[in-house]
């Protein structure tokens, strides 16, 4: 019984020491799982955010191109290749007959207003193609009526990277013939627009649209919201250049985009753009009477605010601004003004406010107005003298949509030109 005490207090201390020694173990095991899980965690919100911004990539991408979707065929196995036909039909009345010109600018054949009465606007025929898995390759014919004579033109014709279609990842291109980025509506077919013409400023400093023969290359900014950065080089022969017998790359175009999505139903994007290039064989304008030789740099700053308040309803206001300096020599033939040096800055900006009430019903209503440079002494009289008159357009939209291929739009315009 004597030994007995001191072995029940040695197995006392012997279990209390492993009962430590367990306790010490499970609460080593317990901080390795929690490091272990704070590091799972984080992996897990690293994945999951990365997901996120995959998603929110492609699905800005998607609404960034959303108005191309006409010249683009689903890159899959069962569509890898689509024709399309598009047919505009239109009938236009004007309260004073003939082209009333704009004063104080040079405008090219296709900012003109359009024929009145009944007509087929521009029928064009669109053929997509999947190139393999990585490229995607587009041709698009145009149909139009030239001084009484219907002429097939050659508006797009372009091969285009898909993902991992690059070199480097995140980066794309496009080489072609093409409405290139310079202004938000310029990339996609003016029968893709909410209004039935294009804004003032489109119709002046682009001639309705920019479509050059070049290259376009592009990257996505890492973040959670889409950032994209672009650069393009052209050959410079369509206008505002007009080198028809360009041996290089006369133009060059610089873009950012980026887009703030503030809930589920509002986002902001806000996309800046710049058109540079020199006009070596003069830019010819205003029914071929006005020329322009030398350098003419165009930027550009778009502001589109948009609302989805229902599943099919989304409020959207779109403002552009545009800034042109020229720095070269203007002639007007029909007045007879001979080469006039000319180094000033002209602008121009729109506003339009569309309303889609639901998947057939959209007004809108866009008022757009230009700026004209002053008028240098040699050229007092002539198509660019502005006579200090602000060019401005009101236009009035509604919209019915049948389904997604059909399309009826009544459209007024009230439009100051000139000084009557």
């Amino acid at each position: 019984m004597k030994y007995l005490l001191p072995i029940v207090m040695l197995m006392l201390t012997y279990l209390n020491t492993g009962y430590t020694d367990i306790n010490q173990e499970v609460s080593d095991l317990k901080k390795d799982f929690a490091i272990i899980k704070e590091i799972y965690e984080k992996k897990i919100e690293a994945l999951e955010k990365k997901i996120q911004k995959l998603e929110t990539v492609e699905n800005s991408r998607e609404k960034l191109n959303e108005e191309k979707s006409d010249t683009h065929s689903d890159h899959s196995e069962e569509s890898n290749f689509s024709v399309e036909a598009v047919l505009s039909g239109k009938y236009s009345t004007y309260t004073r007959s003939g082209e009333v010109a704009i004063k104080g600018f040079g405008v090219g054949e296709e900012g003109e207003r359009g024929r009145e009465g009944l007509a087929i606007d521009e029928t064009e025929v669109i053929i997509n193609s999947d190139i393999g898995d990585k490229f995607t390759g587009s041709l698009t014919a145009a149909i139009v009526r030239e001084d009484g004579a219907d002429k097939i033109e050659l508006e797009e014709a372009y091969i285009e990277s898909l993902e991992g279609g690059s070199l480097l990842d995140n980066t794309f291109f496009k080489l072609g013939r093409a409405f290139w980025n310079i202004g938000t509506l310029n990339s996609q077919h003016a029968h893709a627009d909410d209004f039935a013409d294009r804004p003032l400023p489109y119709r002046v400093f682009l001639n309705k649209a920019y479509n050059d023969d070049g290259l376009e290359t592009s990257y996505l900014l890492p973040g959670n919201n889409l950032s994209e950065i672009g650069f393009g080089i052209f050959r410079g022969d369509d206008y505002p250049f007009g080198n028809n017998n360009s041996q290089g790359s006369d133009a060059w175009s610089a873009f950012y985009k980026t887009n703030f999505k503030f809930s589920n139903s509002d986002e902001v994007f806000i996309n800046l753009y710049h058109l540079s290039g020199k006009a070596k064989n003069g830019n010819i304008s205003t029914e071929d009477t006005v020329v322009f030789r030398g350098d003419s740099d165009l930027s550009v700053i778009n502001l589109d605010y948009e609302n989805s308040y229902t599943s099919n309803g989304k409020f959207k206001v779109s403002t552009e601004y545009f800034y042109r300096n020229q720095q070269g020599t203007y002639e007007d033939t029909d007045a007879s003004t001979g080469e006039v040096n000319f180094d000033d800055n002209d602008s121009g900006y729109y506003i339009a406010l569309v309303n889609q009430f639901n998947d057939n019903l959209s007004m809108g209503f866009r008022y757009s107005e230009l700026s004209a440079a002053d008028t240098p002494a040699g050229l007092v009289g002539s198509s660019l003298d502005s006579v200090s008159n602000d060019p401005e357009t009101y236009s009035i939209m509604s919209e019915w949509k049948f389904d997604s291929s059909a399309i009826m739009r009544l459209q007024l315009n009230h439009e100051k030109p000139r000084l009557i």
